[in-house]
Order: C-alpha cells, then structure tokens, then sequence
C-alpha cells in the first residue's frame, strides 16, 4: 500500500499533525478508515501490509484509510485525554481535508482506530460525533483514565471492538512525561469501558488476549478486527 505524506493544520491552528493517506476509489462512496497513533500503525505494526491484504482478498470494501501523527511527550497526553479540541480536530478538519482529497468519501459511518491512550481518544470521538464516527476500534485503551476522571457520554448506537492483554494487570502506575495516573488495571478499564458503552446502547465485542501492552499482539488483532467492524 502506497501512502502519500502531508501536513495538516487545524483551522484553528491550534494543530499541525503529519498525515499518511491512501485514497480509496474515485468512482464510488467508500468510509475512510483513520488511525491515530500513525506512528506506532505505520512504522511499528506495519499495519498498510495487513490493510492491503484485506482489500486485496476482499474481507473488507474498497476504504480509504489515514493515518494521524502523534506529537511525543506531554502534548501527546493532551491530545488523547478526552479533549474536546482535538475531536473537533479529528472529526472535523481530517475528514473535511480526506473530502477535500476525494468527495466520495463518506461523511457519515466511517471508522476511527487508536491504541493505549489513543484508543480512549478514537471512543470520545465517537462519542462525540456519532454520525462521523460509528465503528471504533480500541486496542488496550487506556480506559483507566475514566474511572478517576468524570466525562460524559451520551447514548449510541456505534459499534466497538474493546481488546485487552491478560497480563495487563498492573495498578498504581505513573506515565510519563506528564505522570498520568493509573490507579486500575488496564483490563479493569476495559471491562469497565465495556459494560459502560454497552448500557449505552453500543455493541461491543471483547477481546482478551493472550499477552500485554505490546505490538505484536495488537498487530494479530488487527485482521480480525476490522473484518468485524466493517461486516457485523
């Protein structure tokens, strides 16, 4: 899969994000399928192989996908802890700018993917913008952050794949740069975004694998994943 590299600037801006985008077809509406987190996708998962691979063998429609850079440290925090700039951000000034690139992008019923920290910022956009965003894929979110942190969420109909690692039991952790808290596990925070999501109206499907907080599961995942989102 060829991806072509651009810069993107909020109008606000607020944001300059690099972006990775392989545009989908001219002659049909098709979703657009985004990751945040680009680096950790592209360069890490090397998830435009597992992309090209489900488009080649037909186990997902034609999509166009793009890939968000993530900015390294505290801004990175701020970016993905619920905050309502940077979904507006994503929602509003990503897609307007993939619609801009191809005007048979879908404005509604797209996909949205992040992991760890990320992963809660792809389910609050969601949330906040359910029209945009209604299939979500979050690979170990760091859904601990909303036990201690009260964000409102409003009713849904999206449809989420939740996964967490079996040896993701840690508690009490401190991330840095910034020291984010982690008082729960992070397969607490899953269970708990999970049975949330659902009472809101969600569907979701859980996964718990075999591993950690790591790529290689995530990249597994990945496949399947993503067949679901797309054909359930």
């Amino acid at each position: 899969m060829d991806l072509e590299q651009h810069s993107l600037k909020s109008h606000t801006g607020e944001y300059v994000r690099d972006i990775w985008y392989a545009p989908g077809p001219i002659d049909t509406p098709h979703p657009l399928c985004l990751f945040l987190d680009a680096e950790h996708y592209v360069r890490d998962m090397g998830a435009p192989a597992v992309l090209q691979q489900l488009l080649t063998e037909r186990r997902i429609p034609p999509t166009a996908f793009l890939f968000v850079s993530h900015v390294s440290g505290a801004a990175r925090h701020a970016d993905y802890v619920c905050s309502g700039s940077y979904t507006r951000f994503i929602a509003e000034d990503v897609l307007h700018w993939a619609r801009t690139k191809n005007n048979r992008v879908q404005e509604t019923g797209n996909i949205i993917c992040g992991l760890s920290l990320s992963g809660l910022a792809a389910a609050y956009t969601a949330f906040h913008y359910p029209q945009t965003f209604s299939r979500v894929l979050c690979q170990s979110g760091s859904f601990w952050w909303l036990a201690d942190n009260d964000v409102a969420l409003a009713p849904t109909s999206a449809r989420f794949w939740l996964s967490v690692g079996d040896a993701e039991t840690d508690t009490e952790v401190s991330h840095p740069p910034t020291g984010l808290y982690q008082r729960i596990s992070q397969i607490q925070g899953v269970e708990a975004a999970a049975q949330r999501f659902q009472s809101l109206g969600a569907e979701v499907h859980y996964n718990l694998y075999s591993g950690g907080h790591a790529i290689a599961p995530w990249r597994d995942e990945l496949a399947p994943a993503l067949e679901w989102l797309f054909h359930q």
